[in-house]
């Protein structure tokens, strides 16, 4: 984006004339100055530059919602290590997936000082990053902890591991990280979510649009955001408009209904009875992997009653699906 110079140059928003009023000039055409800042929020910055993760995810602690046991021995750990200055300890996030672990472990790393954030599988000892803390996502699956045990006793540096499976890492490993444990979120920290991330789109979300959302959001941050993408991408469609009718008929559209039940939640139960359902069947019959349907599908569904384990297998739950619109 620069100045424009022409003799009589025209905003392609409004189509006025500027003779002596600077245009600038984008790669959607030339724009003044008010539809700039009209447009654009920002005419310095890009909007096209964000992806969506990139523009609803908090970035410092106040901005995380929930979580406030963990946040606040973060905080801690932080404040005692200003004033003895020992590194801060390892930590290890764990909980189920969507939870927000690896975004809360950014933050804490970028409150420590200089990090960096590689997945544990592509990392290899000789690569290992020098950052005065690292973020390790999916840690459990790691190749070869010998070097990583190393690196931990014998460095300055702060591994901050995020993983869904805290139980597949070896007692050794384990035992050399704080552990802190996610938790689901409730109703109205998803719905504060939901609000915090239509305010980083400069979206006013009605009150009503939030709540719905978060209900159908399985009390997980990851799931409640990416159904709000979806009703956000119908949004912009509709000029931005939008009625608790229009905004049911939206979920009628994506098959969600108003437990947050989706169409791979009504496969799932489909394929259960009040006899035990062993996994491996179960998979052959809805078409899921077994690490789907235990690390995706399952946890919400025992939570809210619809499935139960037994010594045998999955039956039935004591609450049942309702037809999906009444």
């Amino acid at each position: 984006m620069g100045f424009w110079n022409d003799i009589t140059p025209k905003c392609a928003n409004c189509g006025k004339k500027y003779t002596e009023v600077a245009l600038f000039k984008r790669k959607e055409g030339i724009f003044c100055l008010p539809c700039v800042r009209q447009l654009f929020i920002k005419f310095n910055e890009d909007p096209e530059s964000n992806n969506w993760n990139e523009l609803i995810t908090p970035k410092t602690f106040d901005d995380y919602v929930g979580q406030e046991a963990i946040k606040k021995e973060l905080r801690t750990m932080l404040d005692a290590t200003s004033r003895h200055k020992i590194p801060v300890q390892h930590v290890l996030f764990s909980g189920s997936f969507g939870l927000g672990k690896t975004t809360i472990a950014k933050i804490f790393a970028s409150n420590i000082g200089d990090s960096e954030i590689v997945n544990a599988i592509d990392i290899k000892s000789p690569d290992f990053p020098t950052a005065k803390s690292v973020v390790i996502d999916e840690i459990h699956t790691i190749q070869d902890e010998e070097w990583l045990l190393s690196i931990m006793d014998k460095t300055k540096q702060t591994i901050l591991g995020a993983t869904t499976t805290a139980g597949r890492l070896s007692g050794p490993l384990r035992s050399r990280f704080v552990s802190l444990v996610l938790q689901p979120y409730t109703d109205e920290e998803m719905k504060r979510i939901i609000l915090g991330a239509a305010k980083n789109l400069k979206y006013e979300c009605p009150s009503y649009l939030a709540e719905s959302v978060a209900k159908r959001g399985k009390a997980t941050a990851r799931v409640g955001l990416f159904l709000f993408k979806r009703i956000y991408d119908r949004l912009a469609l509709n000029n931005y408009k939008v009625t608790p009718k229009l905004l049911t008929e939206w979920f009628k559209e994506m098959n969600v209904d108003d437990d947050g039940l989706d169409n791979a939640d009504r496969a799932y139960i489909n394929g259960l009875s009040d006899k035990p359902v062993g996994l491996q069947n179960l998979s052959a019959v809805t078409g899921f992997d077994r690490i789907t349907i235990e690390e995706a599908i399952e946890p919400y569904l025992l939570v809210k009653g619809f499935v139960k384990r037994t010594p045998r297998g999955r039956i039935l739950g004591d609450r049942k699906v309702l037809p999906i619109w009444t």
